[in-house]
């Protein structure tokens, strides 16, 4: 009986944390090869970015990225719509800002019931 009790906790855990990481958003973006000018550009760039909820004027929450194929939004809000968009940036100078993408993450799913018994 303690084997079943400490896998049916094990399993709520779980799925607990897979209901928390269901809120994350990969981004990915192409990089750019050359400057406005039409320049090809020969030194490596780092990338921002901004994000916000849909509607709402988007805020810095990255900057000095290497990558530029991804990275990882979390702690985002369930039932809500988040957009982004990403800049590239050399030395001091910031780039444009990207097309805007966005996901809407649904409804968190209700809490496990509570005081279940057996007889």
């Amino acid at each position: 009986m303690r084997t079943r009790s400490i896998l049916f906790v094990l399993a709520l855990a779980l799925f607990s944390m897979a209901a928390t990481a269901a809120n994350q958003a990969l981004l990915t973006w192409n990089s750019p090869t050359t400057y406005a000018d039409g320049t090809p550009i020969t030194t490596p760039l780092t990338y921002n970015v901004y994000q916000a909820p849909q509607g709402q004027p988007k805020v810095k929450t990255a900057t000095g990225l290497t990558v530029s194929t991804a990275t990882v939004a979390t702690g985002l809000l369930s039932n809500r719509t988040y957009c982004w968009q990403v800049s590239a940036q050399d030395g001091a100078t910031e780039g444009a800002l990207s097309n805007e993408a966005c996901k809407t993450f649904p409804p968190s799913p209700p809490d496990a019931p509570t005081g279940l018994t057996a007889q």
